[in-house]
C-alpha cells in the first residue's frame, strides 16, 4: 500500500509542478507589456493629476494677481474721445438755441507718488502667498507620490496574492485527482474526495477572492496614474533617504516638508496684508497731467484747448471706520495664520511618529512572518513524506498546506504594509518625491522674488 501511494504521491507532485508552471505562464501571459516602474508611474501621475493641475492653475492665478499690483509703480496712461450732438439753449443767461456737433478728446497721465505703503505691502504679501501655493503645489506632488506608491504596491501585491492562490488552487486539484485514483484503487474513499473536494473550494473561493482585488486594484491605478499597470517590478525604497531614528525623522520633517513651508510663507503673507491695512491712515499722492482738445463746446464754435499739470494729494479724513475694522479684521488673520501653522506642525509630528512607529513594528513582523513561512513549508515537506509511508492521514496533510498558504499570504501582506511604511516615513519627512529621483519642473522649484 505504502509503494502504491508512494508512486501515485509522485505523479501528484509533477502533475503539481507542471500545473503550476502552466498557470504562472497564463497569469503572466496579459502582463507581457511594457513595463513600467514606480518612478514612471509617478511621472504620469503628476502630468495626468486633475488635482495637480489645479493647485499650479491657482499658483500661477496668485502670480498674475502680484502683477496686477505692481501695475501701481508705472504711469497710468488714459484716452478719452467723444463726439455727438449737442443743443444749447442757455449761455450767460441768454438765448442760443443752437445744434452744433461737440467733438472731444482727451488725454490723462497719472503717477503715483505714495497710497501708504499699499501698493509695496499687497506686492509682499501675494509674493508670499504665491511662495506658499508653489509649496502646496509641491506638498500636493508628495501627497500624489504616496498615494502611487500604495496604488502601486497594493497592485503589484494583489497580482502576488492571485498567483500564490492559483498554485493553492492547483495543488488541490492535484490532490483531489490523486485522491480519485487511490478510491478506485481501494486505498481511499468517498470521505477521502468530499474532504478534499471542500478544500479544493476553498482554495477557489480565495482565488477568486485574490481576482476581485487585483480588479480592484487596477481599476484604481488606472484613475490615479492615468493608464493600465502593464509589468510592475516590486519597488525598493532607498535605505539611504531613510532616518537613522525618530528625532532625525522629526528633524528632516520640520525642516524640510512642503506643508509647513507653506504655513510659514502664509504667516509671512498675513504680516505684509497687516502693514497694508494701515495705509488708509495715510494721504494718497499723485502726479497728474491733462491734455483737452475740444471742439463745439457749451454752444460756442470753434477749438477750446486745456493744459495742465497737478500734484494731487486725497485724505481721508472720516470714513465711517473702514481703515479701523480693515487693520483689526487683518490682524485676526495673522493670528488664524499662527494657528495654522501650529496645527501643521503637529499633524506633521504625530504623522511621522506613527509612520516611524509602523516601520519598526512591521519590520519585526516581516521577520517573525518569514520564520513561521520557513517553519511551516518545513512541516508541510514532512507531512507529505510521512503521508506518503502512512503515518499521516489526508486530513493532516491538508490542514498542513492551508497552514503554508495563510502563512505566504500574511507575509505578503505583511511585508507589502512594510515597505509602505517606510514610504509613508519618506513622504512625512517631505523626502519621497526626491527619493524616487522626481525631477519637478522648474517652475515649481524657483521661489518668488
Amino acid at each position: 500500500m505504502n509503494s502504491q501511494k508512494q508512486g501515485a504521491y509522485d505523479n501528484v507532485n509533477k502533475l503539481s509542478a507542471l500545473s503550476f508552471i502552466l498557470t504562472l505562464a497564463l497569469t503572466l501571459l496579459p502582463r507581457m507589456s511594457i513595463a513600467i516602474t514606480l518612478e514612471q508611474a509617478l511621472v504620469s501621475a503628476l502630468d495626468h493629476s486633475p488635482e495637480i493641475h489645479q493647485q499650479y492653475a491657482r499658483f500661477q492665478a496668485v502670480l498674475q494677481d502680484r502683477e496686477e499690483v505692481t501695475a501701481n509703480y508705472y504711469p497710468q496712461v488714459k484716452l478719452q474721445a467723444g463726439i455727438g450732438p449737442e443743443h444749447t439753449e442757455y449761455r450767460s443767461g441768454q438765448l442760443v438755441d443752437e445744434d452744433m456737433t461737440r467733438d472731444e478728446i482727451g488725454l490723462r497721465i497719472s503717477q503715483l507718488l505714495f497710497n501708504g505703503f499699499s501698493t509695496s505691502a499687497n506686492a509682499k504679501r501675494l509674493s508670499y502667498e504665491a511662495e506658499a501655493e508653489r509649496y502646496q503645489l509641491l506638498a500636493s506632488a508628495e501627497n500624489l507620490a504616496l498615494q502611487v506608491c500604495e496604488t502601486y504596491i497594493n497592485t503589484r501585491t494583489a497580482e502576488n496574492l492571485v498567483e500564490l492562490a492559483q498554485r493553492h488552487v492547483a495543488d488541490h486539484e492535484s490532490i483531489l485527482e490523486d485522491v480519485r485514483r487511490l478510491t478506485r484503487t481501494g486505498h481511499a474513499n468517498d470521505t477521502d474526495i468530499a474532504q478534499t473536494s471542500a478544500r479544493l473550494a476553498n482554495a477557489r473561493a480565495s482565488l477568486v477572492a485574490a481576482q476581485n482585488n487585483l480588479r480592484d486594484s487596477r481599476a484604481q491605478f488606472v484613475r490615479v496614474v492615468g493608464g493600465e499597470p502593464g509589468q510592475l517590478v516590486s519597488p525598493v525604497p532607498d535605505q539611504q533617504l531613510l532616518p537613522a531614528d525618530l528625532e532625525m525623522a522629526l528633524s528632516w520633517a520640520k525642516d524640510n516638508h512642503p506643508q509647513l513651508q507653506s504655513a510659514l510663507a502664509d504667516i509671512d503673507a498675513a504680516k505684509q496684508q497687516v502693514r497694508a491695512s494701515k495705509s488708509g491712515y495715510l494721504p494718497r499722492i499723485s502726479l497728474e497731467g491733462y491734455a483737452n482738445q475740444n471742439h463745439d463746446i457749451g454752444g460756442l464754435e470753434g477749438p477750446e484747448e486745456d493744459y495742465r499739470v497737478m500734484l494731487v494729494l486725497e485724505y481721508d479724513l472720516f470714513n465711517g471706520g473702514r481703515d479701523k475694522a480693515r487693520a483689526k479684521a487683518s490682524n485676526w488673520r495673522y493670528n488664524e495664520s499662527l494657528q495654522v501653522r501650529r496645527n501643521a506642525e503637529e499633524q506633521l509630528a504625530e504623522g511621522t511618529r506613527f509612520a516611524w512607529n509602523a516601520m519598526e513594528s512591521l519590520q519585526t513582523q516581516v521577520n517573525l512572518l518569514q520564520s513561521s513561512v520557513d517553519a511551516s513549508t518545513l512541516a508541510e515537506s514532512g507531512y507529505i513524506t510521512q503521508f506518503k509511508l502512512g503515518k499521516r492521514s489526508l486530513l493532516d496533510m491538508l490542514n498542513a498546506k492551508v497552514e503554508v498558504f495563510t502563512a505566504r499570504r500574511t507575509y505578503i501582506n505583511t511585508a507589502k504594509d512594510y515597505t509602505l511604511s517606510q514610504y509613508r516615513l519618506l513622504n512625512a519627512t517631505g523626502r519621497l518625491g526626491y527619493s524616487l529621483r522626481v525631477v519637478y519642473p522648474q517652475q515649481w522649484q524657483e521661489g518668488q522674488p
